[in-house]
């Protein structure tokens, strides 16, 4: 029965059945919008895409220029953040296939802490301490606790 069908008969059908089902609900559901889309009335918008892949709305945000200024902190901070994390992930999986030992890498750890003194007034802080002490666990690198990774923060 279903050997007398060829493929293109079948994608034919499917296309004809598609095409009856997406104008029943354009119907059924979209009639004011389509009429005036055809009328002319309404053109259709579409928001601008940024290269990053963000869209744009059509009004931005009426903020005060303080909360402007604190959102723009808050981006900032958590871009050196997500840096961060980057930088981290490299340096555990690193000192893993090395076999560092562990004070090499509590050095090498406070070094790159350093570079990042926004953070470390921040209050993702501790959760940047605990990604670190997973990552050390799933890597097996050099096992360190959350008490050990905070004075790193502060060690001179």
């Amino acid at each position: 029965m279903f050997t007398n069908i060829s493929w293109a008969e079948y994608l034919g059908g499917a296309a004809i059945v598609s095409g009856i089902y997406y104008c029943f609900i354009g119907i059924r559901y979209y009639t004011g919008d389509l009429k005036n889309l055809l009328s002319g009335k309404v053109k259709k918008q579409v928001p601008p895409v940024l290269p990053t892949g963000h869209v744009t709305t059509k009004e931005p945000e009426r903020t005060t220029p303080n909360e402007s200024y604190e959102k723009a902190d808050d981006d900032d901070e958590f871009a050196e953040v997500e840096h961060l994390i980057g930088r981290l992930n490299t340096i555990i999986a690193d000192a893993s296939k090395r076999n560092a030992d562990k004070q090499e890498f509590k050095t090498y750890l406070h070094l790159v802490l350093a570079e990042y003194p926004n953070v470390k007034k921040s209050p993702l802080r501790s959760s940047v301490n605990e990604l670190i002490v997973s990552e050390c666990e799933k890597y097996g690198a050099v096992t360190l606790t959350e008490n050990e990774v905070d004075l790193l923060w502060d060690a001179d």
